[in-house]
């Protein structure tokens, strides 16, 4: 997307395919903000169409995700016209991807949507899948099942391709030991700092330079824009039901969900341990095995089995009790125990199981719980849940009307309050990036500033600020900047002034002591005169975090030392001071002494890389050998 977001994944499928496969929660009622009618098609990409209604519902899930982001830094004015390009871009990509993937033959199988959609935290309850919250999601937000379905299909389809780049991607042992040459390179490094404090003068902060320096940088001293807004909130929990469900309900209701009310299994086991140490090399592995086999086929004999756990299990705890380990459920024991204990019959031995104790011959002796609670133990449990259930359904229903509503009539929230039984609630004053209340929600301030709320002042799309839990608001009052008088602004003109020059000082003064010590050939003398002292640091490496990272970077940006003459280097820090730099020598690693971890985990993300670069590469080519067309005026 936009420069700093691309730094901040791994590469830009990793983006697209996220945005494909999330449910677009906030997208209620958009259609009205973009303005006019325009055609129904925005752009096509060798024939196929790219439809208005799939580019704004990119732009919003784009422009969205951004507003989460950023938080009270977005700024519409500097993003929405860059993400409604970025949006039809990233469409145009998936479009040629897509087909693209179509023609090399990848294939995505129905059995894969479905089970990458019952992978979605947001149609499940209680853990496991649910068709119906599935179904009432979908319906929410204007989407058909068959319309997801085919979004989450061509999201697999894109990925497949894009995996089948960059996980085949090769990194040359020239460039590895290029790379690790780089980075592990040590420098013998000194340095010492001007201080910016000490070229501080007072008298730069005279009322005349005060008055000119305000007069030249009005535009820096204006009060923020401010505004109000109206709004009209809707939470679930608001939405009051209470209306008793029938015994057939209830039956009916219990009957759709017995699984939940399965009490928690236990199971008894017995078990002989041969136990193996952590790190044992295959050697001793595999001689742990051939013993567990050899107890395993004396038990097959008819050999009892308690017996031999007194005889040969390693395990203290348990070994004189014959292996006896009682009762417990899952995720007692270790996963692989677990594993076989519940696949096993009663009465059943297993064969030889690896955990990260060693070797276990388990015996399934007796099975309790397990069962599912009858109707009359979870009755008032059932009615709370149906309560819940119909209290959610309600307000899907309800929010459908303020979305509509808010979305028919822009310019009002009457008709949308009064539909849903709300009243209009109204806020103070407040800043682009800070108020209180309702305000203080970083979305509802991004939407408020935003150009379809504040400057077409239209009705915002409803805004989900918590778990079904929306606001839909409006502007009432916009206050414009003003100018701040001279006298409010003074203290921090003085300080601007002050550090302003310091800075011109130090630099002026390191810059000269640097143009010294390069021209001498008695470096310690200048040291001296200035009243300085050398801080050696010795061997650092890129990753050294003693000294300031930028000092750092300054560092391993200097030529390397010619013989034993250093190379001199200067830079002007945050702070402000002024760090001199001497060079001493440089020392590159023998890449063979590497350890071959190191090694292993550079080659991965070398090879993650280029083929990154390599999927890059290939993507520019499909789009330069298709036939793309786009509708610039309706963007």
């Amino acid at each position: 997307m936009l420069h700093f977001i691309r730094e901040s994944i791994q590469g830009w499928i990793a983006w697209a395919i996220i945005i494909m496969l999330i449910i677009p929660f906030a997208l209620w009622g958009i259609n009205s903000y973009f303005e006019g009618g325009g055609k129904l098609v925005i752009a096509s990409v060798n024939g196929e169409e790219i439809s208005r209604q799939a580019y704004t519902q990119e732009y919003y899930l784009q422009r969205n995700r951004l507003q989460q982001m950023l938080g009270a830094q977005y700024d519409p004015s500097m993003f929405d016209k860059r993400i409604k390009r970025q949006a039809l871009d990233d469409l145009v990509q998936k479009e040629v991807l897509l087909q693209n993937a179509q023609s090399m033959g990848f294939r995505v199988g129905a059995q894969e949507v479905v089970n990458t959609i019952q992978s979605f935290e947001a149609f499940q309850e209680n853990g496991k899948f649910s068709n119906e919250v599935y179904k009432r999601q979908l319906t929410a937000q204007g989407e058909s099942p068959a319309g997801f379905e085919q979004r989450i299909h061509r999201a697999i389809l894109t990925q497949q391709l894009y995996s089948g780049i960059t996980t085949t991607a090769i990194t040359t042992n020239q460039q590895l030991e290029s790379i690790l040459q780089l980075q592990e390179q040590k420098r013998n490094v000194d340095h010492f700092l001007l201080a910016k404090l000490d070229y501080k003068k007072d008298e730069d902060a005279a009322d005349e330079a005060i008055s000119a320096y305000y007069n030249s940088h009005l535009d820096q001293y204006m009060t923020a824009e401010k505004v109000s807004i109206e709004y009209v909130e809707l939470s679930a929990d608001s939405l009051s039901v209470d209306t008793m469900p029938s015994e057939d309900e209830l039956n009916q209701y219990y009957e759709d969900r017995k699984e939940q009310y399965k009490g928690n299994e236990q199971r008894r086991t017995r078990h002989i341990l041969i136990e193996i140490e952590k790190d044992a090399k295959e050697d001793i592995i595999q001689a742990a095995l051939q013993k567990a086999k050899e107890i395993k086929a004396q038990i097959d004999k008819g050999e009892s089995f308690e017996e031999l756990a007194k005889k040969h299990s390693q395990d203290p705890g348990s070994a004189d009790k014959g292996g006896d380990l009682g009762y417990f459920g899952a995720g007692f024991m270790d996963p692989n125990y677990d594993k076989a204990m519940f696949s096993m019959q009663e009465g059943e031995v297993s064969e030889p199981i690896l955990s990260a104790f060693g070797y276990h011959i388990i015996k399934l002796e007796a099975i309790k719980g397990g069962s599912i609670k009858p109707f009359a133990d979870v009755r008032e449990e059932l009615i709370q849940e149906f309560k819940k259930s119909a209290s959610e359904k309600k307000y899907f229903e309800v929010s459908e009307k303020l979305t509509n509503l808010a979305y028919e009539v822009p310019d009002s929230l009457d008709d949308a309050a009064g539909a849903v039984g709300a009243d209009i609630k109204t806020t103070d004053l407040f800043e682009r990036n800070r108020g209180t209340g309702i305000a203080a929600n970083p979305k509802v301030r991004a939407a408020a500033f935003g150009d379809d709320v504040l400057k077409n002042r239209y009705n915002s799309e409803p805004i989900e600020i918590g778990e079904n839990h929306v606001v839909v608001l409006r502007i009432k009052e916009y206050k414009e900047p003003s100018q701040r008088s001279l006298e409010e602004v003074k203290p921090q003109i003085v300080q601007s002034i002050l550090d302003t020059k310091a800075r011109e000082r130090v630099t002026e003064a390191g810059e000269k002591l640097l143009s010294q010590l390069s021209s001498t050939v008695d470096a310690d003398k200048v040291v001296q005169e200035w009243k300085k002292e050398w801080i050696k640091s010795g061997d650092v490496t890129r990753q050294e975090t003693k000294i300031d990272k930028a000092i750092i970077g300054k560092v391993f940006k200097l030529e390397n030392p010619t013989g034993d003459k250093p190379v001199y280097g200067g830079m002007v820090l945050l702070s402000g001071d002024y760090a001199i730099i001497r060079l001493n020598s440089v020392t590159t690693p023998d890449v063979a002494a590497i350890e071959p971890e190191k090694k292993q985990s550079l080659t991965k993300e070398l090879s993650g890389a280029v083929g990154e670069a390599e999927f890059a590469n290939m993507l520019s080519n499909l789009k330069d050998a298709s036939q793309i067309v786009i509708q610039e005026d309706d963007l």
